[in-house]
């Protein structure tokens, strides 16, 4: 349960109480039965993946790999977490918060609205030390799995972060896996 706190503690954080930046499934995003919902993908793995590459250089969460379906309080919330780096004031964490989920589909987060959904990654150096969240993003989810209990997630994520400098930083081959 420990484990689960941060990424509900950073949800909090970014949802706030309005509900005015909710992402949404973009037209003709897939609708699907609550019973199709516990199908698996059959790209699956047994490991808990969370990656990308951001202007041509991979992350990937080396720790801390979490997903949380509906935490307490938050009805049709996705959260995907993850870290990098030893645990302390050099640690590069990432969170991905999605808002409006009730099926795969494909999901947008555009803006710098911290209400809502949102997209970030801390410390990636000391010059970057934030990227995405209110800085804004502009970013293309196309979730393929969601299983709420136990959870499982899969998905892709592709599109830009801004940095704390102003530069806008490509995100490509982002990817998450995740199974409880």
């Amino acid at each position: 349960m420990i484990r689960l706190a941060v990424p509900i503690i950073a949800a909090c954080a970014l949802v706030g109480c309005d509900t005015s930046g909710r992402s949404t499934p973009t037209e003709g995003a897939a609708v699907t039965a609550p019973a199709a919902l516990a199908t698996r993908s059959k790209s699956s793995t047994a490991v808990n993946t969370l990656q990308l590459k951001l202007d041509g250089r991979e992350w990937h969460a080396d720790r801390a790999i979490e997903a949380v379906v509906d935490p307490p309080g938050f009805d049709h919330m996705l959260i995907i977490s993850g870290s990098y780096g030893p645990k302390d004031r050099n640690e590069q964490a990432f969170n991905l918060n999605l808002t409006g989920v009730q099926a795969p589909g494909r999901y947008v987060i555009k803006g710098g609205n911290a209400v809502g959904s949102a997209i970030q990654l801390a410390n990636l150096s000391p010059e970057r030390f934030l990227i995405g969240g209110t800085l804004g993003a502009d970013v293309v989810i196309e979730l393929t799995t969601l299983q709420r209990a136990p959870v499982a997630v899969e998905g892709r994520f592709s599109g830009t972060m801004t940095a704390n400098d102003g530069t806008a930083l490509r995100v490509e081959d982002g990817r998450f896996s995740y199974r409880e």
